[in-house]
């Protein structure tokens, strides 16, 4: 099927959900059972696999240098509005919260079975550590902390390749950024309300501590926030029940910031509940692309093939590496660099929980996560400590705590022929000089205000925040071209090698999509694209 031939049918699914994509695609009539599977193909000049930060980039500004663009998601739309529970509660969970899977993913969280579902989080087990990843159109920016911090120019120099030029990130990139996506700090008086008492007991004791107590960025309108507490809108954030989603609309997420935008130029399509199995090559210098259109139950209701010019991976570092790394490890795309799936990192990820019997935190503490302790000039090594307020349901005199810092260490994505599929690594010595220096630092704080803390996910060691797989350097050039494989790009978090330098990985990541998309839209448009 050339372009022309489905624009129809791809218009429509540009801006419409899950149930309005099944109504216009074709089914099959066939009487018999079990029904075939129909197939279809499609051709375009330009592909996004995936739709969180790196994804929403790489669409809005291909749309705008003039290409027409499909992106692919696996997980649904969601669509959050005021007065909605559109995202599911983390101590009620059901089945929107994991990707095809009868019980809750996340650490920590309270038992439940259900019917599998689309949902929100998949966990990619690996061997020593296991990897959150965010499914939906807009990806990890629907359900993550939002929690928006730019490294330090010593730090960022530390992790990242010198071909990566800080001065130019600072001046042109995080600024374009913070304003896409409406990135402001808690304001004063929804600081001083009650519901975020714990969040003003941590800035006091961050300033006790000797660290550098600071209100971080987040992508949130604070007047829908200002709603909730009055009473006008149903208290999501205003209690803390973020994990999975910040409902009643408040979040500016990708789907509403650089998707929405890219939607409005006409020429690009949103293809959710498309799996992407398989990358090979066509024709010529063609790419190939073997999805699954499935349900929200996950059965496949087509299987697709998209071939393209240009393929933009930004399924996230976790699947991004196991794309690349199964590609190379079958030899559908032989000339993959050999480190695909290397120079893979955690961002030194930690979780705990402080306790103070004496010292009420209230329930349902305010979020999402407002404040931080910059700890970067720390003896035992720098990092940094969040709050993160929980919907707690009863007073438990509890705050939990996210640390993150400079892992010494990597793991890596190998190709395991007798299941055919992509494995993580993960030494466990990889992190052991972050998991140190964020005690330390834990333990300073916890002395100001008496009490014990706790690791939170000791036994079920876990990242939000995985990095590298495809880094600039050994895999990429500097703008995410890969090497000896044209048309080939990343632009999502797989580039990293392992850390942002003591921050949630977010801006960063968003940054260096704009910066790559900027050089590919200026030098590869009429010649590789």
């Amino acid at each position: 099927m050339n372009e022309a031939s489905g624009l129809s049918r791809r218009t429509l699914l540009a801006g419409v959900g899950a149930a309005a994509t099944a109504a216009v695609l074709p089914v099959s009539t066939a009487s018999a059972a079990p029904a075939a599977v129909p197939s279809r193909e499609e051709t375009y000049r330009a592909v996004v696999v995936g739709s969180g930060f790196g994804g929403s980039v790489a669409a809005l500004r291909l749309a705008r240098a003039g290409i027409r663009t499909l992106v692919l998601e696996r997980g649904r739309w969601w669509n959050s509005q005021p007065h909605d529970n559109t995202f599911p509660r983390f101590f009620h969970p059901d089945r929107r919260v994991s990707w095809l899977e009868p019980t809750p993913v996340m650490p920590t969280s309270p038992p439940a079975v259900f019917q599998p579902y689309t949902g929100l989080v998949e966990r990619v087990r690996g061997l020593g550590l296991s990897v959150l990843c965010g499914a939906g159109v807009g990806g990890g920016s629907l359900h993550y902390e939002g929690i928006s911090l730019q490294p330090s120019e010593e730090l960022f120099t530390r992790v990242m390749p010198s071909s990566v030029d800080y001065d130019e990130m600072a001046a042109v990139y995080y600024p374009r950024v913070a304003a896409m996506l409406g990135y402001s700090p808690i304001p004063d008086d929804v600081l001083n309300h009650t519901r975020y008492t714990s969040s003003r007991q941590f800035l006091a004791d961050a300033a006790l501590a000797g660290g550098q107590p600071v209100r971080v960025g987040q992508p949130m309108d604070w007047d829908v926030v200002r709603a909730e507490l009055r009473g006008e809108l149903p208290p999501w954030s205003a209690h803390g029940d973020v994990l999975y989603g910040v409902n009643n609309g408040a979040r500016h997420s990708t789907d509403k910031t650089y998707l929405s935008q890219a939607l409005a130029t006409g020429l690009v399509t949103i293809a959710p509940l498309h799996v992407v199995s398989d990358i090979t090559t066509g024709t010529g210098r063609r790419y190939v692309l073997h999805c699954r259109h499935i349900d929200t139950d996950g059965a496949v209701r087509e299987n697709v093939t998209v071939e393209t010019d240009a393929l933009f991976l930004n399924a996230g570092s976790a699947n991004t590496s196991r794309l690349l790394v199964r590609a190379r490890g079958t030899g559908a795309l032989p000339d993959l660099p050999p480190d695909v799936g290397h120079h893979w990192g955690n961002n030194g990820d930690r979780l705990y929980l402080r306790t103070n019997p004496l010292r009420p935190t209230l329930p349902r503490q305010g979020g999402p996560s407002p404040v931080a302790m910059l700890d970067w000039d720390a003896a035992t090594g720098p990092v940094t400590l969040f709050h993160t307020p929980a919907s707690f349901e009863t007073e438990t005199f509890s705050a939990y705590v996210v640390g993150m810092g400079i892992p010494e260490g990597h793991g890596k994505f190998v190709y395991d022929p007798i299941t055919d599929n992509a494995q993580l690594i993960w030494p466990p010595t990889a992190d052991l000089n972050v998991e140190a220096a964020l005690a330390a630092a834990t333990l300073r704080m916890t002395l100001t205000s008496g009490g014990v803390f706790a690791p939170g996910n000791a036994a079920d060691p876990t990242t939000f925040h995985p990095l590298g797989g495809a880094v600039i350097g050994p895999v990429c050039d500097p703008h995410g071209r890969v090497h000896d494989n044209p048309g080939l790009y990343v632009t999502d978090s797989a580039l990293i090698p392992g850390s942002t330098a003591c921050c949630n990985p977010s801006w960063t990541i968003t940054a260096l999509a704009e910066r790559c998309l900027d050089h590919i839209t200026t030098h590869d448009i009429g010649t590789t694209i």
